[in-house]
């Protein structure tokens, strides 16, 4: 487990009253750095918290705090009740003088249905991502990285016994989904082994048949993974970034060199592996931190897949409340500045496509001077940059294998089908925990 020392630790009544769940909690709390009590809560308490004890004070982009603290955990268990039941809990809190609160604190998001590209996604001329179920155990980050708002409380749920019971519901009614990227709002190995829940879903879906887990992660944490029952069925994916961006703007995660021996466990582990240059910041020097970072991974390990994207989903002032704008590239920062280009122009900004497209061809070709044929494809990137790119990719915006796209099965080389063809929501508000 990480070595942490949260401001205070917070279980839900449904964890304290359940003889297992309270032992996940005793074991977290056992291994922190220094001794906390557990303050045991109720729903009705969740407003006192946010506006006596501050909660939700830190959550918010932590290059925006001056001295940023790791998170408030908070152990919670999904409700998996009926939407009128959730509603009336929401309006409960409302009634209590909540007006802000998250999925975590209320038990709530267990599964997320993302309908990127979709006729519903208000985005989906925008950007190139796929619609599939999402699924969650944990919303909030000890990785303390600038740019990021998940900053401040840790909600973990805990009850994954009943998660994987209704999880398994999501899975029999959409069979075109074969992977499953599990907490796109947070990075879960980083209270492991201790806590157990993600060993727990590994060993469920290492029961699986052509089902798999992805976990996106930049953690360092990875020695636990060592004998657990996962029969190949669950594929880690590094966040990776060069040395001066892993050290400087992302302080609490593992380096560049940690993240891929942590890699390189879970390969010799068997787990399938793959990395995402995610997000992509040109700090001064960013060619040769890339090359660097793309020979070390690749004599360190044999990724299936690599995906990249450029920092984005911010526009210029917002960059520049985040990040730290004279360690990045002079003439980069010189073009952000004077095209600004706004996120109700276009969710890649702040970079100008020139400036994208640049770093993306230099990530290319170091990727090529070592591998040849590993799929290599755009992260969350609009169809005008496929448009201009496809061609030294070898895949377009609708065949290309993605990290943690929902048919990106290990080893794939470009998807069967068209990803946003065959993406079919079949759960008719039947099944509890859906968002």
């Amino acid at each position: 487990m990480y070595d942490i020392c949260p401001p205070a630790v917070y279980a839900h009544e449904s964890v304290m009253a359940h003889a297992r769940y309270r032992e996940r909690v005793e074991r977290v709390v056992a291994a922190l750095r220094e001794p906390r009590d557990i303050i045991t809560y109720t729903d009705d308490d969740l407003a006192d918290m946010v506006h006596q004890h501050g909660l939700l004070a830190n959550r918010r982009p932590m290059g925006t705090i001056a001295d940023v603290q790791d998170p408030i955990l908070l152990f919670n268990t999904f409700r998996f009740e009926s939407a009128e039941d959730e509603a009336a809990r929401r309006q409960r809190l409302t009634n209590a003088g909540l007006d802000h609160y998250t999925n975590g604190m209320l038990g709530t998001g267990a599964f997320v249905w993302f309908d990127s590209n979709l006729e519903t996604d208000k985005h989906r001329h925008d950007k190139v991502c796929r619609p599939c179920w999402r699924i969650h155990l944990q919303e909030g980050c000890l990785h303390k990285c600038s740019y990021c708002g998940f900053g401040g409380l840790l909600a973990v749920m805990v009850n994954v016994d009943e998660y994987c019971t209704h999880l398994g519901s999501i899975i029999e009614r959409h069979p075109w989904q074969t992977t499953y990227l599990l907490d796109d709002d947070a990075d879960p190995p980083g209270l492991e082994p201790e806590l157990g829940t993600l060993p727990e879903l590994i060993e469920y879906f290492g029961t699986l048949e052509d089902r798999y887990l992805i976990v996106h992660t930049k953690s360092y944490n990875t020695d636990w993974l060592r004998g657990l029952r996962h029969n190949g069925k669950t594929i880690f994916v590094w966040s990776i970034s060069g040395p001066t961006q892993s050290r400087i703007i992302e302080p609490g995660t593992g380096t560049t060199e940690a993240r891929i021996a942590a890699a390189r466990v879970a390969q010799e582990a068997g787990y399938p592996i793959r990395y995402k240059f995610k997000p992509i910041i040109p700090v001064k020097g960013w060619r040769e931190d890339a090359a660097q970072t793309i020979e070390l991974l690749f004599r360190e390990t044999n990724p299936d897949v690599i995906s990249l994207c450029v920092y984005m989903w911010n526009d210029f002032d917002q960059m520049a409340e985040r990040l730290p704008l004279d360690l990045l590239e002079p003439a980069f920062v010189d073009a952000a500045a004077t095209r600004q280009v706004t996120l109700a122009e276009t969710r890649t900004a702040p970079f100008p496509p020139a400036v994208r497209q640049e770093i993306y061809e230099h990530h290319l070709r170091e990727i090529r001077r070592h591998n040849a044929t590993i799929p290599v494809s755009l992260s969350t990137e609009s169809f005008a940059m496929w448009g201009e790119m496809k061609g030294q990719l070898g895949c377009t915006a609708t065949n290309y294998v993605c990290g943690c796209g929902p048919q990106s099965n290990p080893n794939c080389t470009t998807l069967a089908c068209h990803p946003f063809q065959v993406a079919t929501r079949n759960d008719a508000n039947t099944i509890p925990g859906v968002t």
